[in-house]
């Protein structure tokens, strides 16, 4: 009489404690290491050879993302902020697109919008964060200036001087204190495209690899600069060639400083 209520072998008893869920692999944070003051140079020379692997396409990926970009910063406020959170979606994306090249395999424009996968979630999480960071620098900045304007109303015979002093003093500390965000976000997107992690540790990992790298990232930045500048003179034509080897370095950086093949 009991037959009826024997249990299929490959059933599961239901009085049993079910199995503990299968536990998801941990994200680990890779390692970065230090290196050489002239790979500064090195991370832009390899940007260079990413867009001349594709500059066709290249060329067609940043215009739409500078069209974009533009369009959305004409709508007031709203526009700033949605263009900053879609930019770091779309860099999370182009990291995509350079490691690919660096492959040997074809960049798409598809690229431009492979971060709106599984990892869109931190990736708009980087750019809240860079939002809330450069809103926090500007609202220091502006009550500097306030203070100055105070006391250049004060000094009224010397307030042309201390204008002009206190506006090269507050650029400097603006400067200074947007640094230490650059170096948080810079290899934040390849972090969180590649390695899986969350925004906040992708960023605080950025800023310490930037941090031991700073030798090289000064080198960088100093050619950057002249590379800046000849870029806009031409109507701002060879940003057409210097956004995407700017991309590609990036990628180049992260590569050398985190090790990756």
């Amino acid at each position: 009489m009991w037959n009826h209520c024997r249990m299929n072998p490959n059933e599961q008893n239901p009085f049993e404690p079910a199995p503990p869920p299968a536990r998801l692999p941990d994200v680990t944070e890779p390692d970065s290491r230090s290196v050489l003051a002239g790979r500064g140079l090195e991370w832009l020379r390899q940007g260079w050879q990413c867009f001349a692997a594709s500059p066709g396409m290249w060329a067609a990926i940043t215009v739409v993302w500078v069209v974009v970009m533009v369009v959305l910063n004409l709508v007031p406020l709203l526009g700033m902020i949605a263009a900053t959170l879609l930019s770091t979606v779309t860099v999370g994306g182009l990291m995509q697109g350079c490691r690919a090249l660096s492959r040997g395999e074809r960049l798409a424009l598809d690229h431009l919008w492979a971060g709106f996968g599984d990892r869109v979630n931190p990736l708009l999480a980087l750019g809240g964060w860079y939002l809330a960071a450069v809103f926090g620098v500007s609202v220091f900045v502006m009550l500097m200036s306030a203070l100055v304007a105070g006391v250049a109303g004060l000094a009224a015979f010397a307030a042309l001087v201390v204008v002009s002093a206190a506006t090269s003093l507050l650029l400097i500390i603006a400067v200074v204190l947007m640094a230490p965000v650059l170096m948080a976000m810079w290899f934040a997107p390849a972090l969180v495209m590649f390695h899986r992690m969350n925004a906040l540790d992708a960023m605080r990992a950025s800023f310490f690899a930037s941090l031991r790298n700073a030798p090289a990232f000064i080198v960088f930045s100093l050619i950057y600069v002249v590379l800046v500048v000849l870029a806009s003179i031409p109507a701002m034509l060879g940003w057409l060639v210097l956004l995407p080897v700017t991309f590609g370095a990036m990628y180049a950086s992260y590569r050398d400083v985190f090790a990756q093949d």
